[in-house]
């Protein structure tokens, strides 16, 4: 087994190495700006709402949908149309 998860990557691609940590974080410290208001809220203390195959989170401020996931067939999908970045 890699003692390094960079190890693990497939041809070494250094853009991957970007994405890894991008996505190798506690996503409720993440900070997401909202495109419709501009607010910026932590994540983690956004309320969430939907069921065991979709979650919503809206902006605390105008209720926006800022992040929506959804488990389908083929695995996960993760939209955020109405974010307009995330801070990690």
């Amino acid at each position: 087994m890699a003692d390094n998860i960079a190890d693990l990557i497939l041809g070494g691609d250094p853009s991957t190495h970007l994405l890894q940590e991008a996505f190798a974080f506690d996503i409720t410290l993440t900070k997401i700006r909202c495109a419709a208001c501009n607010t910026v809220s932590c994540l983690g203390a956004l309320a969430v709402d939907g069921g065991p195959v979709e979650a919503l989170v809206k902006c605390a401020d105008c209720g926006s949908d800022l992040m929506r996931a959804t488990r389908t067939q083929r695995g996960c999908v993760l939209e955020m149309h109405g974010a307009r970045h995330l801070y990690f």
